[in-house]
């Protein structure tokens, strides 16, 4: 898997890289499948948030990746997704505020480091068309990612 990374890292990305693989490898991706993954400040986030999300605030994590059918996650959304043009399979985008991780893990009494792991599999998983808008739907991500490791438990 390739993962690019832009902006400003708060922390060492090997970590971060290790989630977002293991959120990743239940679901028989493919090995050229390329995620793209931004840090950026709180303006820019909220921003985002503001403009895909209409909440006019900052917020941890976003993703942005290809439309999956009604309902599809996991397995499902992996085997719906379609590979561009060129042969390459684009999953997405995952944007994390490095100021919002640095207040979320202070406030949690975490490390950096695992915060922003914790959010790189969490953006991960939202690609694959899990969602936290629900409590089942939070608890759900939240078993699937273990914050403590950084790895992600079987589903």
């Amino acid at each position: 898997m390739r993962i690019t990374v832009t902006g400003t890292a708060p922390v060492d990305l090997a970590s971060v890289r290790r989630a977002i693989r293991a959120a990743l490898r239940p679901y028989g991706l493919p090995r050229d499948t390329a995620v793209a993954l931004a840090f950026v400040d709180d303006e820019a986030m909220r921003l985002l948030n503001r403009r895909h999300r209409r909440t006019d605030r900052t917020t941890d994590v976003l993703s942005f990746g290809q439309r999956l059918p009604r309902r599809a996650k996991g397995a499902a959304a992996a085997a719906a997704l379609v590979r561009e043009p060129d042969g390459t399979l684009e999953l997405g985008d995952i944007v994390i505020s490095a100021a919002q991780a640095e207040r979320q893990a202070r406030r949690g009494r975490r490390p950096l480091d695992r915060e922003v792991a914790f959010l790189a599999a969490h953006g991960a998983l939202h690609l694959l068309g899990f969602e936290d808008e629900t409590p089942a739907g939070y608890r759900e991500m939240v078993r699937l990612g273990d914050p403590a490791v950084g790895t992600v438990k079987d589903a």
